[in-house]
């Protein structure tokens, strides 16, 4: 096999290049790509521990993504497909195929590369111009927290004027993983969820609300939920020494919560092949193979629909700076700090959770890159 001379890059995206230049990219074992990129099995495992992955995560995602691109960008054959993608035969891949996706791989096919004319699709730009005012006891909240004099009293009293947020907020603090059940909203908000969760809450309920008439309902309920668990995921990882709470952990809390709400954007009813994007979040069970399989199809990611939302309501500009930061993960030829590849797994978390992927050996690999000893609680957390 030819050698490949590519000190420039990352190995990871040596690695990728190699798999994109292999008829079986299914078949190039950890051996051969060791070799043909000049580089003994030791240095080659050393080096890509270093970048926080491994032969295996980086081929098997290698593998996924080529499924979709093949089916949504060439002619190419099914049981090509299949022998390309390590399958014996294609009605094995077509099994596995659709209990990933829920159609088989030519409908996918199909779905993708249909044209609905009858239909009238918006563009995002048309889509977010469209959206309500955010609601004025939101306004209220970030115009405190951004000015630095947000308080409990205040945020009670904010709160109270709103019946149905106040109704949201006793019942999320109601729920075990808080602790005790609170008597009235100043214990809900001072014991259980505390003031810049709430917040969080406020903005989040308001998306949502937002876009419940124009985004799958089943969809809006599971990611929501997710979101809602964002502080305790968060939370752990702090407590694991995973991730290091500094000054700017409320800057990171707000990114964990609202990372994925560009999922809603991306299945507005009024964009084109909504269809496609609900198949594709409940086959795709790792983020950064969604969003680049998104940035294909729609031409932007998950990240960067979340930062195009966020926007639209004026929120902290260093917020969307970390949202365009981790946008641009995908396509960077540069080495992410390993903080902001923590801040990543966590949402993938959240994703995976929403989506309902199993915990995979993928996953629980990655998991241990980044630093993570405690496997048996990052299972729970995830449940």
């Amino acid at each position: 096999m030819r050698k490949m001379n590519m000190e420039s890059l990352l190995v990871t995206k040596q690695v990728y290049e190699l798999l994109s230049k292999t008829p079986l990219p299914a078949t190039l074992t950890i051996e051969q790509c060791a070799q043909a990129l000049a580089m003994s099995m030791t240095s080659f495992r050393r080096k890509l521990a270093n970048e926080d992955t491994s032969y295996k995560l980086i081929q098997g995602k290698y593998l996924n993504e080529l499924c979709l691109s093949e089916l949504t960008s060439n002619e190419i054959k099914v049981d090509v497909l299949a022998c390309k993608l390590g399958y014996s035969e294609r009605a094995t891949f077509e099994r596995a195929f659709k209990q990933k996706f829920g159609i088989t791989p030519s409908q996918y096919r199909d779905l993708a590369t249909l044209t609905d004319t009858t239909k009238q699709t918006l563009s995002l730009k048309q889509i977010i111009e469209a959206l309500p005012p955010m609601p004025q006891s939101c306004k209220e909240l970030i115009r405190l927290r951004d000015s630095s004099q947000l308080d409990l009293p205040k945020v009670v009293a904010i709160v109270e004027q709103d019946p149905i947020f106040s109704g949201r907020i006793l019942g999320q603090a109601s729920r075990a993983i808080y602790g005790k059940t609170p008597d009235t909203l100043t214990e809900a908000i001072s014991r259980n969820l505390g003031v810049d969760n709430v917040v969080n809450f406020a903005s989040l309920y308001a998306v949502c609300d937002a876009l419940e008439s124009v985004v799958d309902a089943q969809l809006i309920a599971r990611y929501q939920q997710a979101f809602l668990l964002a502080p305790k995921f968060l939370n752990w990882f702090y407590q694991q020494g995973v991730l290091i709470k500094k000054t700017d952990h409320q800057l990171i809390e707000q990114v964990v919560v609202f990372g994925l709400i560009g999922v809603f954007l991306l299945n507005h009813r009024d964009i084109e092949r909504p269809e496609l994007i609900l198949h594709a979040l409940r086959g795709i069970d790792e983020l950064s193979s969604l969003n680049r399989h998104m940035a294909e199809t729609h031409g932007i990611n998950v990240y960067a629909g979340s930062t195009l939302l966020l926007s639209q309501w004026h929120f902290d500009a260093l917020v969307l700076k970390v949202l365009n930061l981790l946008s641009k993960q995908n396509t960077s030829a540069k080495k992410l700090p390993h903080r902001v590849k923590t801040i990543h797994f966590i949402i993938d978390c959240l994703y995976r959770c929403a989506a309902l992927h199993p915990f995979d050996e993928a996953f629980l690999q990655q998991a241990t890159l980044i630093g993570i000893k405690d496997i048996e609680g990052v299972k729970k957390i995830f449940k």
